[in-house]
């Protein structure tokens, strides 16, 4: 199986979710159930905690025929000698390595679930 073909899933099933929960008559209804906002402080930096890393990368792409560069967080207590997941979170058109960084903050929230041990360690591209 070719490696695009997960991330075409995806994005397929993002776009029949978002069909599936629009009105039938198309109209907008505010009494519907909303998705519930981030917790205070989700992305703030936390003093007392332990980080991972945030860095910049460079590589040799064969489909631009030059060098690309892409973000990479590794979790606290990252070690060479573990295997982890990775999640890959990707840009819209026109954007570049630096826009989850710039916009989301991936780093601190990754920081702060961490360590509230909400979710597992992993590498995020």
């Amino acid at each position: 199986m070719s490696r695009w073909v997960p991330m075409a899933l995806t994005a397929l099933a993002c776009v029949t979710v978002s069909v599936l929960v629009q009105p039938v008559d198309g109209k907008k209804n505010n009494d519907r159930e909303q998705f519930p906002g981030p917790p205070k402080g989700f992305a703030t930096c936390r003093d007392g905690i332990d980080r991972g890393e945030l860095e910049t990368v460079e590589y040799d792409s064969a489909k631009v025929g030059g060098k690309r560069r892409a973000r990479i967080y590794t979790p606290p207590g990252y070690t060479k000698d573990s295997t982890y997941p990775v999640l890959y979170l990707l840009h819209g058109i026109g954007g570049v390595e630096n826009e989850w960084a710039r916009a989301g903050a991936p780093d601190l929230i990754r920081n702060n679930l961490h360590a509230d041990r909400k979710i597992m360690p992993m590498i995020v591209v």
